[in-house]
């Protein structure tokens, strides 16, 4: 497929909508590939939002007014069957429109994006790419770099549904309610799904992996492995915070995705909850203003760092990362999950952004390398927030279009 400037780009089947393609040079990539079919395009429900990633005007709240996050997700990754082009825009198309009208769009249905990565711009459309390579982003880390085309985020609080929607797109399944086609076999290569949950009592249940110590330590009520709350209003950017304002993809974002695995059992064995509290947020918060006061922030104080630098000999994650904030306001806005894949504990996380270079600042404020000049009990792990219980494995950069450019974006007949 050709590569089309800005105004070009797919929106709302205007040039998936004439396509039909009978493989063309998917041939020569993949001789064993079935032609791409054509296939009805399909109507979309009324009143979804432009923005892919406008997701918590949907979500129910909390008595703070805090956002829930949908409690099960799963990320797809794929890669472009073939050469990109009109035909297999409009496989993936009318999948995503077939999922909109089987599954209201809320956590009670289903929620998703589509991301896609810098190999699908560099390497499929042999074009420059609106999103870096993605990048080991500390001295202490050593992660896989992600080369997948595109990522599908999947969110519901229906965990079954979950995997009959990754059945019915990678191997063509049946899903209750499904009125289109769904199978996008043809048109993207599936090579990975990672999975994961978040929410009141769901780590409790699931605690039973590599990584975490005998005797069931998560808390019973902990939305997260590690205990605390994580997603408050004033610590999350807002989606306008993070959406794209001009530019071939504005109305969009972009989207991080990293791989994490934990490693607990020092975390809940040898450390006491006060210690806890302070690696999480910072040493000069306590365990009652972690329960009574952290209703709708956690951001520990910034301007303390140098006091918990040189009088506390330790320093909290809460702490470092809010020196991210422009303005007062967070730069990312996570949209995190823990993990058992592979029987060991994890997290994966998940932030959206204006630009990647946001998510880098955050996690360069995170590390506080210069913590260890100030003192040298502190080191880029040991009393450093929670850099020495977390193991990051992998590391992706995406592009999340609008909801009109979402399938096989800058692609044009």
């Amino acid at each position: 497929g050709a590569v089309a400037g800005a105004g070009a780009a797919v929106a709302a089947g205007v040039a998936i909508d004439r396509a039909v393609d009978t493989g063309g040079p998917a041939a020569a990539d993949n001789p064993g590939a079935a032609p791409v079919p054509s296939v009805p395009l399909g109507t979309q429900p009324a009143g979804l939002p432009a923005r892919q990633h406008a997701w918590n005007a949907v979500l129910a709240r909390d008595k703070y007014g805090n956002p829930i996050s949908p409690l099960y997700h799963r990320l797809l990754f794929f890669d472009v069957n073939g050469h990109p082009s009109a035909g297999r825009a409009r496989v993936l198309e009318a999948a995503l429109r077939t999922l909109e009208r089987a599954c209201p769009w809320a956590p009670a249905g289903l929620l998703f994006t589509a991301g896609w990565g810098q190999p699908y711009f560099a390497d499929a459309l042999h074009t420059s790419s609106p999103i870096p390579v993605a990048t080991a982003l500390s001295g202490f880390e050593l992660p896989v770099i992600d080369d997948y085309h595109l990522c599908l985020h999947l969110a519901s609080d229906d965990e079954p549904r979950l995997a009959a929607v990754e059945a019915a797109l990678v191997r063509g399944a049946p899903l209750p309610g499904a009125d289109g086609p769904l199978d996008v076999s043809s048109a993207l290569r599936w090579r990975e799904t990672r999975t994961g949950f978040v929410g009141t009592g769901l780590p409790a249940e699931r605690q039973d992996a590599g990584g975490i110590p005998a005797g069931d330590p998560v808390p019973a009520a902990a939305p997260l492995f590690m205990g605390f709350k994580s997603s408050l209003t004033r610590n999350q950017a807002t989606e306008d915070d993070v959406t794209i304002p001009d530019g071939p993809f504005a109305d969009g974002t972009t989207m991080h995705a990293s791989y994490m695995r934990l490693s607990l059992d020092d975390w809940y064995g040898q450390l006491s909850e006060d210690e806890r509290v302070a690696r999480m947020y910072a040493p000069q918060v306590t365990l009652q203003q972690v329960t009574d006061d952290f209703t709708t922030d956690a951001e520990s104080d910034p301007n303390l760092l140098g006091q918990a630098i040189s009088r506390y000999g330790v320093i909290g994650h809460s702490q470092t990362s809010a020196r991210a904030r422009r303005a007062g306001r967070p730069i990312i806005l996570r949209r995190d999950f823990n993990t058992t894949d592979g029987g060991q504990a994890g997290l994966h996380f998940v932030s959206l952004q204006r630009t990647i270079a946001d998510f880098v600042t955050t996690r360069a404020a995170m590390n506080a390398t210069s913590a260890q000049l100030q003192n040298p009990v502190i080191t880029d792990t040991v009393n450093n927030g929670i850099n020495s219980f977390i193991f990051v494995l992998k590391r992706g950069n995406y592009v999340v279009p609008t909801r009109a450019q979402r399938s096989f974006p800058l692609v044009d007949d």
